[in-house]
């Protein structure tokens, strides 16, 4: 009995045993490949890291292996300082494929993996039409081809892509339990009815706009955390943004309320999705969109929702974010009330100036860009004026001899206002000229009020002193004033 046990106790140690050693293996063989390491790399959103290490052995072998499973996504095989394919890791205990440097994807063998058997017969699929349809490419590029051909060619490569998508559909019909499905149905992009009831073309287009605007994201789950491991759902919301949604602040703004709380279903897509915006529209050079920026920083990188980040990051987004969120377009413009080059008289931007466009710009005398572009300015202003009611409250750091100088020579025609040099030297001063009325605390430090940080800076106002562009140059200001008064002429 006693030896019985042993035997049991053996017998049961070496299963566990070989039970623990591994719980996933990907297995593949590329010929032409030897004694190199291999990468796994793997994908967040539009980046991709490296996630498993390798060594193809003399015969072009190499094998992952471990006990904790992958996250499932799309994954990249890479060698040798090029990405050689992608395969699709969902789970499955085996992955056993088998390729070589000829045609990687032409010539894989799927010798186990139901995932990557779907997803390679996909991608052979689109390498065979992509091949087939070459010539038709070349002949629309060529400027000899009539338009009639044109036609008939766009028509013959739009059945190609009809047909990769009835393709794709069956696919998930008939494999409705592979994340291969998943990734198809993320792909999948609606198409809008043809709304032939409708006469009107302008409007049967905006109908069509309207349809695949508001079913973009119908077919993507936001609650599965595997799309965020693929390129797709980044290309997703990528496209959404940069070609979908009409490109103003508050278009935007509501497009992105939606997109947020539909990915609140998972937590990694929440924290891709914000990041990911927060990013785009703060680096955005598009006039408005740093609105954009505020709105996400202060209602969603927050110390409740933004669980991936600490205080300190939260906090300098949401310092900056505050900065923004009153200097956003369609905001009315903070007051100043700064000293003129009389040094009598106080101008209040808000009650002094009156005109139907106020150009408020901030520079100094000594800065580069100001002495090219101020000049420039003032040309512009003296040759619409005549017909377009405009001023310009000109706003600089120091109340100083050189600034004066510097208006003269160039004849800088505007309503001249500064920092007086006072306020630098006693604070004491600068307290009297609040207590007393003249000016206020946000007038004396309009550098944090406007988020000053490089100059100049050029605002433009409306009749009422509401933000209509910003971060404007003289040419850019040309073009925006042109457009407010064919707006006006034509209401």
């Amino acid at each position: 009995m006693k030896n019985l046990l042993s035997t049991l106790l053996i017998l049961s140690i070496s299963f566990a045993g070989f039970s623990q050693k591994t719980d996933y293996k990907i297995k593949m063989k590329i010929d032409g490949i030897k004694e190199s390491p291999c990468y796994l790399i793997n994908y967040f959103g539009q980046q991709r890291y490296y996630k498993d290490t390798a060594q193809f052995n003399n015969d072009g072998l190499v094998i992952f292996e471990g006990k904790e499973h992958h996250q499932g996504g799309i994954y990249g095989v890479y060698t040798d300082g090029k990405l050689l394919f992608e395969i699709v890791i969902n789970g499955e205990k085996l992955i056993d494929l088998e390729t070589d440097t000829n045609d990687y994807v032409g010539n894989m063998k799927i010798k186990t993996s139901k995932e990557n058997q779907v997803f390679f017969d996909h991608l052979k699929l689109i390498s065979g039409k992509q091949k087939a349809s070459q010539p038709l490419r070349a002949k629309l590029a060529n400027k000899e081809t009539s338009e009639k051909e044109k036609k008939k060619i766009n028509d013959e490569l739009t059945a190609v892509g009809e047909e990769i998508n009835t393709y794709r559909l069956n696919v998930v019909k008939e494999n409705p339990n592979l994340f291969v499905s998943v990734i198809f149905k993320t792909m999948k992009e609606p198409k809008a009815p043809e709304f032939s009831e409708i006469e009107n073309d302008s409007l049967k287009r905006l109908m069509k706009y309207e349809y695949i605007k508001n079913h973009f994201f119908d077919d993507v789950d936001f609650s599965d955390a595997r799309i965020n491991y693929t390129p797709l759902y980044h290309n997703k919301i990528d496209k959404y943004f940069k070609s979908i949604v009409y490109p103003m602040p508050d278009s935007i703004i509501k497009e992105v309320d939606m997109i947020v709380n539909k990915a609140k279903a998972n937590d990694e897509i929440f924290k891709y999705t914000v990041h990911h915006l927060l990013s785009y529209y703060e680096k955005s050079k598009i006039m408005g969109m740093d609105g954009v920026f505020a709105h996400i920083g202060l209602n969603y990188y927050t110390q409740d929702l933004a669980y991936w980040a600490d205080s300190v990051q939260i906090e300098k987004v949401q310092d900056k974010a505050r900065k923004i969120f009153p200097l956003m377009i369609g905001k009315q413009a903070i007051n100043l009330t700064l000293l003129d080059t009389s040094a009598k008289n106080w101008v209040n931007l808000t009650k002094d100036v009156k005109a139907d466009y106020t150009v408020l710009v901030f520079w100094d005398p000594d800065c580069g860009h100001c002495k090219k572009e101020l000049p420039k300015l003032a040309h512009y202003i003296d040759s619409i004026k005549t017909n377009v009611d405009v001023k310009v409250y000109s706003v600089s750091s120091n109340h100083n001899s050189e600034w004066k100088k510097f208006i003269v020579d160039n004849n800088l025609d505007f309503i001249n206002v500064a920092v007086p040099k006072v306020v630098y030297k006693d604070q004491q001063k600068a307290t009297e000229l609040i207590l007393s009325g003249k000016t206020d605390l946000k007038s004396l430090n309009y550098n944090t009020t406007y988020d000053i940080y490089t100059t100049p800076q050029v605002y433009l106002l409306d009749k009422t002193k509401k933000i209509i562009a910003k971060k404007l140059d003289t040419d850019l200001l040309k073009t925006v004033i042109s457009k407010e008064e064919a707006r006006k002429n034509k209401i």
